[in-house]
């Protein structure tokens, strides 16, 4: 019997994620946590030459438009060559392919403090500490993550607590250095996650 997918849900995702590979996973919370990504979405299947095929694809929202992710180190089996990625990606009216290698989503240090924050994703957050996040960065606007830890005095550790919050998008973090005292984190724009226009298997 095969084994059934876990599931990846984000606030970014309009729908629950399958995920059948650890790489698949770090990748989403990656792009979760990624300030420059609006939405993700999937797709199970797509139409190909009257043949449904499936194509288990990631589709995001971003600066500069909407793309279809080409994970190269996990692609299905069916689909060795990304053709039904290239369907994916006319269908759902995208600007191009972006193409992810696995040394691109092991990257240091994205990887470790990616996975860091998103440890904290099913975290309760009190709501005078949510209040006192907010709050010290509507009055001072984006601060360094010490300064912050610093500046907001909460219930539990302000870290832990800004890293919950980043989770469901109330704050956003720059994880591209590492998450050191000096990574930036700004509030967010955290809104439902619209569901993309276009075929959906």
């Amino acid at each position: 019997m095969q084994k059934r997918p876990n599931l990846f849900i984000g606030y970014k995702s309009a729908k629950a994620i399958p995920v059948r590979d650890p790489m698949v996973r770090d990748y989403l919370m990656q792009t979760t946590l990624d300030p420059t990504v609006y939405v993700l979405d999937y797709q199970a299947t797509v139409i190909h030459e009257d043949r449904v095929l499936p194509v288990n694809g990631i589709v995001v929202e971003r600066c500069g438009g909407r793309y279809a992710v080409d994970l190269l180190d996990v692609r299905p089996d069916s689909d060795p060559r990304g053709e039904a990625l290239l369907q994916l990606a006319f269908e759902r009216g995208c600007a191009g392919v972006i193409e992810v290698s696995a040394a691109d989503i092991r990257a240091e240090p994205r990887l470790s403090s990616a996975r860091e924050v998103w440890a904290h994703n099913r975290m309760y957050v009190h709501a005078d500490d949510r209040a006192r996040i907010v709050e010290a960065l509507e009055s001072e606007g984006p601060l360094e993550l010490a300064t912050l830890d610093r500046a907001a005095e909460t219930r539990r550790e302000a870290r832990a607590v800004i890293c919950a919050l980043a989770c469901e998008g109330t704050v956003e973090l720059d994880l591209r250095l590492g998450l050191g005292a000096d990574a930036l984190v700004t509030l967010g724009s955290r809104r439902p996650a619209p569901r993309m226009q276009g075929f959906v298997a």
